[in-house]
C-alpha cells in the first residue's frame, strides 16, 4: 500500500477533496487530526519538580554522560 501526504493551500477545499477521493474505489481515505499546540508553557507550574529528590547537578551530569549506545 502506498501513502501520499497532501498539504492543502486552502483548507476550505478539504471537504471537496475528500468527497472527490472517496469516489475512487481504489483509494482509502484515512483522516488524521492534527493536535493543536497547547497554550504557552507556564514555567512556574514546574516549581518543585525536583523537590524531595536526592540528586544534584554533578550526579545528573554523571548519569547523562554515562549512557551506552
Amino acid at each position: 500500500m502506498e501513502k501520499i501526504i497532501l498539504h492543502l493551500k486552502d483548507s476550505s477545499k478539504l471537504s471537496f477533496l475528500i468527497q472527490l477521493i472517496n469516489q475512487l474505489d481504489f483509494v482509502e481515505v484515512e483522516e488524521v487530526n492534527k493536535k493543536k499546540a497547547s497554550t504557552k508553557y507556564d514555567f512556574f507550574n514546574s516549581a518543585g519538580l525536583w523537590a524531595n529528590r536526592d540528586i544534584n547537578a554533578k550526579e545528573l551530569r554523571k548519569q547523562a554522560w554515562n549512557r551506552t549506545k
